[in-house]
């Protein structure tokens, strides 16, 4: 993978040990090749290819050895559908900031030393946190809010730029 961006987008939905995987199938290769090239038993390997499989980022094609009656599987990654799911990911990650930054534009929060919680929260312990026994004070989450909305902005730039 040539773009760091997408690499840590992968890692950070599945594994490094995933990224790893997908980036050695730069061309087609059979799971026994891989695990030599990675240095992992076999085992581990197809586990990792299984659930870039069930994720449509790899495919395979499988022959069967008339003698053995053994099955090899030749792997091949599926680029379109790896920029498909980085979409489909960072889709649901900008639903969900917008989400979080709703409610924090538009609810009270408020803090103890142990935790942050919405007024609703507050008001059912009567502004009292229940783990630390301290009181809950009004919290300014303007530094939280700008927090997403950068990481809302940086989304979306990268989505039109793809």
């Amino acid at each position: 993978m040539d773009n760091e961006l997408l690499v840590n987008i992968l890692a950070e939905s599945m594994s490094k040990d995933h990224v790893t995987v997908i980036e050695k199938l730069s061309e087609p290769k059979r799971d026994e090749e891989l695990a030599a090239e990675l240095n992992v038993k076999e085992t581990i390997v197809r586990t990792l290819l299984n659930d870039l499989h069930v994720k449509s980022l790899v495919e395979y094609e499988r022959t069967k050895n008339k003698k053995t009656g053994w099955y090899t599987y030749l792997w091949k990654k599926r680029d379109n559908k790896v920029m498909e799911y980085i979409n489909n990911y960072l889709q649901n990650r900008l639903d969900g900031l917008y989400q979080t930054l709703n409610e924090e534009k538009n609810g009270m929060i408020f803090k103890c030393s142990c935790s942050r919680v919405s007024f609703e929260k507050a008001t059912n312990t009567d502004f009292i946190c229940p783990e630390c026994n301290e009181p809950y004070l009004a919290f300014d989450n303007s530094k939280e809010i700008s927090e997403i909305e950068t990481e809302i902005a940086k989304i979306n730039n990268f989505l039109r730029s793809v």
